[in-house]
């Protein structure tokens, strides 16, 4: 079969993409049913703050804007710092919010992790997962002979030259890309929660802001500045490792909150 390798990574990308996020969803589900709230709230929290409000925003209102084009086409500094900004806004903003009022009880470290879980998972699932079965669904038509031209919106000479100059590793990319980025969710989920337990609400969720914005600037930067998909990569798992050890160091202050809340209870 032709492009088996493309179709391996495809199938791959949708196992991690699709079926990861899916597999926690029934775990949680049969075995931790007080984590599927959380899990999915964090998955609507994506759902309203990015696909319902940035993106439209973003794409259907600032792009016609003068100032936003020139600011795009002109400074693109100043673009990627826009976009990692907003997208820190948008999200850390929806996350505390979360919390506030969908989840008053629900704030141990476990609740955290599910609320990452859910919000990064369902960006997985949108933005990695439905493309990759989209491209997986192309390549079989390539191969079976049933390709429609009108359907895909491309010649089928176009879509072979394109799949014939992308390596299965690119493909794959998009994968593992999604798998830092589901930590990173977590990272930031734990600091507005963190932050919310602690009383100093404002001062997280600015931290939290300001700590998105920094990941996704660097990233949008290093494209405008040509870097290879390696490297593009490579930044995106050293953020993932640095929130990763940061999630870790947070359980036992969390457990610290738990203690404290217990006693205050007993207490009353």
């Amino acid at each position: 079969m032709e492009y088996m390798g493309l179709i391996i990574s495809f199938i791959v990308n949708i196992l991690i993409a699709i079926g990861v996020p899916i597999g926690i969803l029934i775990y949680f589900s049969i075995k931790k049913r007080e984590l599927v709230k959380p899990f999915l709230i964090g998955a609507l929290v994506f759902l309203v703050s990015q696909v319902l409000l940035r993106i439209p925003l973003l794409n259907g209102v600032l792009s016609k804007m003068d100032w936003f084009y020139n600011m795009m086409v002109l400074n693109p500094l100043l673009y990627a710092v826009f976009l990692g900004l907003t997208a820190g806004i948008f999200e850390e903003v929806g996350r505390f919010v979360g919390f506030e009022v969908g989840l008053k009880k629900n704030r141990s470290w476990y609740d955290g992790l599910a609320f990452g879980l859910g919000h990064g998972g369902i960006e997985a699932i949108i933005f990695a997962g439905i493309s990759s079965i989209q491209n997986l669904y192309v390549l079989f038509t390539l191969n079976n002979g049933t390709f429609n031209e009108a359907l895909v919106g491309a010649s089928e000479e176009t879509v072979r030259w394109t799949f014939s100059s992308t390596s299965s590793m690119m493909v794959l990319y998009g994968g593992i890309e999604r798998i830092s980025a589901v930590i990173m969710h977590i990272g930031f989920t734990m600091l507005v929660l963190y932050g919310v337990n602690k009383g100093k609400k404002t001062l997280y969720l600015l931290w939290a802001i300001l700590a998105h914005g920094v990941v996704d600037t660097t990233v949008v930067v290093a494209q405008q500045a040509g870097a290879s998909i390696h490297v593009v990569e490579l930044i995106c798992a050293v953020f993932a490792v640095i929130l990763l050890v940061s999630i870790i160091r947070f359980k036992g202050s969390f457990e610290n909150f738990k203690e404290v809340k217990e006693r205050s209870e007993e207490h009353t």
